[in-house]
Parts: C-alpha cells; structure tokens; sequence
C-alpha cells in the first residue's frame, strides 16, 4: 500500500505489517544511497591510507571542521524540505513548489558564504586544531578543496531531501550511489601517479596526476559537481515541485518556518561537529597512528550509523506527511515502527561488525598499529550501537513534526558536558582507547534521552497540534 492512499483512510489505522513494509519501501533506498556513501568514504580511506599514516592523518585532522560545514548546509536544506512533505501530505502542490523556490534560492546564497569562510580558513585551520607540522600542507589543501565543492553538497542534500520528503526515494539513492561511482573513477586518476598496469600479458599505462590527499578532494568535488546538477534536475521536473522561475516576492511564512526548523538543527550541528573538532585536537597531539586510527574508526562504525540515517530520513518523511495530512495517531505509530525496525537491524550489523572489526581494518591501511587500535576503539563503540540509532531515527522522526529545538539540546549537553569532560580525562590514563570509551557513553545516554522525548508523545505531537489550531484560526 502506498502512503498516498494510506494518509486517505480517515480514522483507520494500517496494520504494523504494513506499517514496517513501508518503513522499509522508504528506508531500504535510503539506506542504499548511504551505502553507498560510506562506501565512498572507505574506498577514499582506504586510497589516502595507501599513501601511509601521514596522509590518512591530514584528512583527519580536519574531517570535523568539513562536517560542520556540511552539516550546516544540510540544516538548511532540511527547513525546507519538512515543509514540503507537509505540503504534500495536505495534497497542497501550490505550496510545495513555492517552498521549492524559495529554499533553492536560499540554499544558494548561504552556501556560497560557508564556501566563503572556508577557504578563507584553510590555509590556518591544520596548526589551529594542532596538528604535527609535516602534515599542515595537506591539510589545508584537502579543506581548501572541500570547502569549495560546499554550493554542490548543498544542491545535491537539498534536491536529495526534497524528493525524499515528497516520497521519492530511489531516484537519490541511485544517483547517490553514482556519486560513489564517480568518486572511485576520479580518485583513481588524481591520488596516484602514472603507472603500469598488468592485464594478463598485456601492460596497460594508467596516466595519473599524483595529487595525493588534494587529489582526494578535488576526485570527490568533481563527483559531487556532476551528481548535485542531476539530482536537481530530477526534483525540479516532478510534477509536484516544478515551478516558475519568474520573480515573485518571498513568503515571510515560509522562511520563518524553515528558520525554526533549520535554526535548532544547525546550531546542533556546530554544537556536535564543534565537539569532534576539540575531541581532534585531544587526539592529535598523540600522535599520526592514533588521528589515523580515530578516521578510519569513524569510517568503519559509519556502516552501522547509515542504517540509521536511512531510516532517519523514511520517518520524516512519514511523520511529516502524516502530520501534514492532520493524521497524529498515525504519525505516532511511523515513528515508533521506524525506532523498532531500525534498532533490530542495527543490532544485528553491529554484533556482524564486532566479529569483522580486523578485517575492516586490514583492508583499510596497511599499517599494522593504526590496525591494532582501530580494531579497539571500534568494538568499544560497536556496544552503543543501537541505543545510537535510536537516537538517530527518532531526529529524524521529530524533525517530520518540526521538533527540532529539544533534539538539539540533548546533542549540546551529550557533546559538551558528557563527551568531552570524558574525553579528556580518560585521554590521560588510556590515550584514544579512553576518547572513544567517552563516545560510547555519550551514544548511550543520548539514545536515552530520545527514547524519553518520543515517549513523551504529547510533547512533540502538540508542536504540530498548536499549529494546526491556529492555522485553524487564522481560515
């Protein structure tokens, strides 16, 4: 059953069957698209760390001051796209297209400012977060490149979200999945240099530009150049989101919403990324095979955390267009099947990854001692696994009923007065063993946060009720 016909059945609600069915119709795509994602960053991990420890330790040194950035730039794209599947779920197209408009255009101009300030901020970030001077170069020019590819993330997650949101889920994840593709191919040609290449008897010459780390990000840029203009092209063809291009003025009511849903979601994302960027400059003074071990750690439980991001985005959509459709008994039901189902996966793929830690990491680097710790840390916070995707899921749940605000609270205080205050004690005594000791108990206790806010149904329901009395009110 399709969820436009489902939002259509007044007072009924679908059987759990049925529910999980399509949790998984709209997860299962996403999740893809965040395979492939991850697949993308251990095929990078895995070329940079070819080049040694060194290499792998520029790119992670300012691996967190990127996340910000783009955290940011989906923050925005995201207070614009829950509007549209609420837009959607009360079957009001005018309104879609309108919110399509005005958060293209936004999501133009503020991106090209935090492109700005990021390649303003290069050339010192490195010495800044404290990094060994031998890799200051790389560094800088890894972010550099980073920082301008931000106005093409930004139209890639934007075009992503909002056919994601109006209930498409396949179109991102294959071309998200492309993205992987591309990466791979100009990766190949930019990191390494020109060499010979055997296929059976024949030699085959592989030109190569030998850019190293920089070639890293420029071989990322290109992929994202490409794949953000199809993406874009894809939604604004829907019959649903196309719109005119003629000047029109501003919706005050739009941009006031998008802020409110936007505003909470970005500073949690300076409050969490700005966490992990002192959480680096603990880790980096320990040396180049503990920052490379913390790098490829986050890569490899970033296996685990995309399922949750994949059902995340299914439940905002669900919730969002439920709640658009004045549907809260059902929006209440999406969310709490989206946790179950994403919670048991995620479980299960992190007892798999318990048991495959080393050989994640042998294909990973060839460094023997980045293996070795990176095998530790990751089975450390493989035990916070599914509490993390609960938490993770049930923002995506919250987001759909425009609740933002407290989600963003619980990240402030498991980042800055959990994480943190654990990180640097226990760095003392057990080095980056104890960082990531401080991690999983920070993914424990946030999981339990969440679980306690979606529990909590009148809170984060009542947002959207009050809202839509006094729309009421004001027809």
């Amino acid at each position: 059953m399709e969820l436009s016909e489902i939002l259509k059945i007044d007072g009924e609600l679908p059987r759990q069957r049925k529910i999980y069915a399509l949790v998984l119709k709209l997860g299962v795509p996403a999740i893809l698209a965040q395979l492939a994602s991850v697949a993308m960053q251990y095929i990078d991990a895995a070329m940079v760390g070819s080049l040694g420890a060194s290499a792998s330790a520029a790119v992670g040194v300012v691996t967190s001051s990127t996340w910000i950035a783009f955290g940011l730039a989906s923050a925005i794209a995201m207070g614009f796209s829950v509007q549209i599947a609420h837009a959607i779920g009360a079957n009001d197209t005018t309104q879609a297209k309108e919110v399509f408009r005005e958060g293209l255009a936004i999501c133009c101009v503020l991106s090209c400012l935090l492109s700005l300030i990021g390649i303003s901020l290069s050339p010192h970030l490195p010495s800044l977060l404290g990094a060994e001077p031998k890799i200051w170069y790389d560094a800088s020019a890894y972010f550099f490149v980073c920082s301008c590819a931000i106005p093409f993330f930004q139209l890639r997650v934007f075009s992503a979200n909002v056919l994601q949101c109006a209930g498409n889920t396949k179109i991102p994840s294959i071309l998200n999945s492309l993205l992987c593709v591309f990466d791979i191919f100009f990766n190949y040609f930019l990191i390494f240099s020109s060499r010979e290449i055997a296929i059976g008897k024949f030699l085959i010459h592989m030109p190569g530009a030998n850019l190293g780390v920089a070639g890293a990000a420029i071989g990322t840029a290109c992929a994202e150049v490409i794949i953000s203009i199809a993406m874009f092209i894809v939604a604004f063809r829907m019959p649903d989101l196309h719109f005119d291009f003629s000047f029109s003025k501003f919706s005050k009511d739009i941009l006031k919403t998008a802020a409110k849903i936007s505003g909470p979601m970005a500073l949690e994302s300076v409050v969490m990324n700005g966490a992990y960027i002192v959480i680096t400059s603990i880790v980096a003074p320990l040396g180049a095979v503990s920052l490379a071990a913390d790098i490829f750690g986050f890569t490899a439980e970033s296996i685990c955390y995309l399922v949750g991001v994949g059902i995340s985005i299914a439940a905002t959509t669900l919730v969002g267009q439920a709640l658009g459709a004045h549907r809260k008994a059902l929006a209440r039901k999406f969310a709490w099947s989206a946790v179950k189902c994403g919670v048991l996966i995620v479980t299960l793929m992190a007892i798999s990854m318990y048991f495959l830690a080393p050989a994640i990491f042998s294909w990973l680097t060839p460094d023997t001692a980045v293996q070795k710790l990176g095998v530790k840390i990751l089975r450390i916070v493989l035990l916070s696994e599914p509490l993390f995707a609960a938490s993770t899921i049930i923002v995506g749940a919250l987001r759909g009923a425009k609740d933002t605000f407290i989600p963003s609270m619980f990240t402030l205080v498991g980042e800055w007065f959990v994480l943190i205050p654990l990180a640097s004690f226990l760095v003392k005594d057990y080095g980056l063993v104890g960082v990531w000791t401080g991690i999983c108990i920070n993914f424990c206790i946030r999981g339990i946060l969440f679980l306690l806010r979606l529990r909590s149904e009148k809170s984060w329901l009542k947002i959207e009720e009050n809202r839509c009395e006094f729309q009421s009110t004001m027809v």
